[in-house]
């Protein structure tokens, strides 16, 4: 079950997915802690590479956290079973394409939390056609 996590620069969160949506409940406040605390692993790594996508930047159990950092420096990061990578980069970039479209609403307000619904259904969209 993939969690997704978007992070502002300053550490706040912006917006939070489970997929499958049916499977959210009480473990998915351990599953954004983990990815929370692997806010560290991504800020070290990104500055090994020029890439936007950091592939996996950390582990727990048996699931991957993989992160993507755009040039504003927000931080995407993907909580899920070790799988296809291309799927999961292609899943970031598209996502990239969405979250600009949504940031440069001007009624939207920098590293506040996204709330549109359209938004969401176009990342669940994303998630059923990549993860």
């Amino acid at each position: 079950m993939p969690t997704l996590a978007i992070v502002s620069p300053n550490d706040r969160p912006v917006f939070e997915a489970t997929f499958p949506q049916a499977f959210a409940g009480k473990h998915v406040v351990v599953e954004q802690l983990v990815l929370h605390s692997s806010l560290d692993m991504v800020d070290e790594k990104m500055w090994d590479t020029r890439d936007m996508y950091l592939r996996v930047v950390d582990r727990y159990h048996d699931q991957s956290i993989s992160a993507f950092v755009t040039p504003s420096n927000y931080r995407f990061l993907l909580l899920h079973d070790t799988g296809e990578e291309d799927g999961i980069k292609h899943f970031f970039t598209d996502l990239h394409d969405l979250f600009i479209k949504a940031t440069l609403n001007p009624l939207y307000v920098e590293s506040e939390p996204i709330r549109s619904t359209s938004f969401h259904d176009k990342v669940m969209l994303l998630a059923r056609k990549y993860l």
